[in-house]
């Protein structure tokens, strides 16, 4: 990225930056900013995405979640991969770019969706703090790489501004109480069925998977003993 791209990337961003409402937290505006920059209809911002700390620090719709937990319950996906390479990852959905991830190919036509899914990872310094994952609705259109580059690096360096994210203690216990259900929940499928903990995560993950729900969902009906692996029962079945 030579140094004009960069510094007319840093004007845009500066002035969508001023555009929106002040009141919001900086971690939505600067969601909402990266979504207009890449042009998007939708995006999501999410820390340590292949770790067990795993935070969804923002989401601009329903959509963005959604596609943020579906690829938490397959393990697989578009911002895996951002996260694994540190690289931009582009992906038409509907002319068959998305295949090579099968299970999510496949529940991403279940949903109709048609587009473009972008993921960006957020770099600090040589660590990737995060994946800020994007969606666009229609016809192929270019994706603006330079504009995506630029929020990778800016984005990430902006939110150590947050408290959240510049305080580790205070993300730590965010984390915690986000996935604690979900380690709660594996701990009772381990008790329920005798399996390793690995293997309950990953009964966990197919429960969710096979009723299409968010894996946050599947693990309080597991604590609230809406459903339990001893028998495979599931309360209203």
């Amino acid at each position: 990225m030579s140094e004009t791209e960069r510094q007319r990337a840093l004007a845009k961003f500066a002035t969508v930056l001023a555009s929106l409402n002040h009141e919001e937290s900086l971690t939505a505006r600067l969601c909402e900013a990266s979504r207009q920059m890449l042009d998007a209809d939708g995006a999501s911002m999410t820390l340590d995405y292949e770790g067990s700390g795993r935070l969804l620090l923002h989401a601009t719709d329903e959509l963005s979640a959604r596609l943020d937990d579906l690829q938490d319950v397959l393990g697989e996906g578009p911002s895996f991969e951002a996260a694994h390479t540190g690289e931009v990852v582009v992906v038409r959905v509907g002319d068959g770019e998305a295949e090579r991830w099968a299970l999510f190919a496949d529940r991403l036509n279940a949903t109709g969706f048609i587009g473009t899914l972008v993921s960006v990872p957020m770099r600090a310094e040589l660590t990737t703090l995060g994946v800020l994952s994007l969606h666009r609705f229609g016809p192929e259109k270019e994706v603006d790489l330079v504009s995506a580059q630029f929020l990778g690096a800016t984005v990430s360096s902006a939110l150590l501004q947050d408290p959240r994210v510049g305080r580790p203690d205070e993300l730590a216990r965010e984390a915690w109480a986000t996935r604690s259900q979900i380690h709660q929940a594996t701990g009772m499928i381990v008790a329920q069925v005798g399996v390793r903990s690995e293997d309950a995560m990953a009964l966990l993950r197919a429960q969710a998977f096979a009723r299409n729900m968010p894996l946050l969902e599947v693990a309080q009906d597991i604590v609230a003993r809406r459903i339990n692996f001893r028998d495979f029962t599931i309360e209203g079945d």
